[in-house]
């Protein structure tokens, strides 16, 4: 008896381990995103030559001579040899790189406009 009761004992000792090691792995699996983090923007990058500066906006010609027009705002960060500059340092023929978040339907917002040095 007393080796069936060793057995039995020896068993239910490992099941016990078994399932306490399932619930931990369950228990890791479950990740929630944190409240605090940020959701990540949609951004793309856009290479042109400046065709036109307005206030709010900036035109551009790509590379297979398709026109962009992006959207600035307070929030985007302009560069030119890389210091700030305002937005107005900008000019037609420029050649710029710009860091842009996708909006509603094809709208783009520029977030950095990087004036290439020639």
């Amino acid at each position: 008896m007393s080796k069936v009761s060793r057995a039995f004992g020896a068993a239910m000792l490992c099941l016990g381990l078994l399932l306490s090691v399932g619930f931990v792995m369950a228990k890791q699996e479950q990740t929630t995103p944190a409240k605090d983090q940020p959701k990540k923007e949609k951004t793309a990058t856009v290479n042109g030559t400046v065709s036109a500066v307005t206030d709010s906006t900036l035109t551009i010609i790509d590379s297979q001579k398709a026109e962009h027009t992006v959207a600035v705002t307070s929030e985007t960060k302009v560069t030119k040899a890389g210091k700030d500059v305002a937005l107005a340092d900008v000019k037609a023929n420029d050649v710029v790189t710009i860091e842009v978040k996708k909006g509603e339907g094809n709208t783009w917002t520029a977030l950095k406009i990087s004036v290439n040095s020639e």
